[in-house]
């Protein structure tokens, strides 16, 4: 890949270190990402963010607000990679590189992620939810600007669908109990109090190097609803547990209707109790450090709903259809959001 001059340049003004150009290596990501070496700093990690400049413009924005707050903190167990500097023109952050680390993705995926580390994560999300505010008002998030595609979408984003984008679309804007369901979240989440969040947490966030912990991505920061953290977080082991199930599952065809679906809840529970101590786990240490509304755990479940069909979207985009299993995928999801009360203590946000 050709990297202009340009580039170079702004990575060595920005970092006062000389990149080694030859040695740049690529990564895959909703960003352009390079691990970059340099004479005088070693290796870097350089990101540039994708969009129009106003998209780019509020990410970097929010990102350098959590640097700011973050400056002034002396966090017991959140750690941030060290950051370099950012070049607005060309949409560049430049990063410290962390060699050798995994995310928390991979070890639950490897079946490495334990319980001691689910209540570690915890305790690093609510140190994220006691940070301060921060001193500018921060623009709407992605997040935010996705969820009010369940009422209409733009003819521009109708035009960019793919086919599986349009059929997912279809079916949730047409389910009207769904879409009751996310009108009362978010009635919920204005009336809830509010902390700093990551606003894009997720396993992959969480990078581990060694016995360091480091959180990343932070160009979602904000001051929201921390329910939506909580339920992101714990929606990533419940959309894992669910996923397995569904490519594990081997229901004998000569079963009736009723013995089929009795083994396929049979499948999910076994599934869900293989993450609901990690849940548990993370919840416990989550409430050694945040403070706790009493609505918290029940909004948070409907924001794990909220994650199946993110999830579901995300999915959609490569897709000409919508498989049957991600209809099924997104069948529970609907469950958690549209009965968040119900299912919030089975999933693992429950007392002790």
């Amino acid at each position: 890949m050709k990297r202009p001059a340009e580039f170079t340049r702004t990575i060595a003004s920005v970092s006062g270190a000389t990149p080694i150009v030859a040695d740049m290596q690529s990564f895959l990501g909703r960003n352009d990402n390079w691990r970059v070496p340099t004479v005088e700093a070693g290796d870097l990690f350089v990101k540039r963010l994708r969009g129009d400049r106003a998209h780019v413009e509020a990410r970097m924005g929010r990102m350098l607000a959590f640097q700011q707050v973050i400056a002034d903190q002396r966090a017991a167990e959140l750690r941030t990679v060290p950051f370099r500097g950012s070049d607005l023109d060309q949409g560049l952050l430049v990063f410290d590189y962390v060699p050798e680390s995994r995310t928390g993705a991979d070890l639950l995926a490897g079946g490495e992620l334990d319980g001691e580390t689910a209540h570690r994560l915890g305790r690093v999300l609510g140190e994220i939810h006691r940070l301060p505010r921060p001193s500018a008002e921060l623009p709407e998030g992605a997040e935010s600007r996705k969820a009010t595609a369940f009422y209409a979408l733009s003819p521009e984003d109708y035009a960019n669908c793919s086919g599986g984008e349009v059929e997912a679309w279809s079916m949730l804007q047409h389910d009207k109990v769904l879409v009751e369901g996310l009108n009362r979240l978010h009635r919920m989440s204005a009336e809830a109090p509010v902390t700093a969040v990551h606003g894009d947490i997720r396993l992959d966030q969480f990078l581990f190097a060694g016995d360091d912990l480091y959180v990343i991505d932070w160009e979602e920061f904000r001051y929201s609803d921390p329910a939506r953290d909580v339920g992101s977080f714990a929606g990533e082991f419940v959309h894992h547990a669910v996923v397995r199930m569904f490519a594990e599952l081997d229901v004998d065809p000569d079963l009736s209707p009723g013995a089929a679906h009795e083994a396929i809840v049979a499948a999910g529970d076994r599934q869900l109790a293989n993450v609901r101590e990690h849940i548990s786990r993370f919840w416990r240490g989550y409430r050694e450090i945040a403070e706790i509304d009493d609505g918290l755990a029940v909004r948070a479940t409907g924001y794990i709903g909220w994650h199946f069909f993110d999830r579901l979207l995300a999915g959609a985009v490569h897709g000409g259809r919508l498989s049957a299993v991600e209809r099924g995928t997104a069948g529970i999801g609907r469950n958690a959001l549209v009965q968040p009360e119900r299912f919030a203590a089975t999933i693992g946000l429950g007392e002790d």
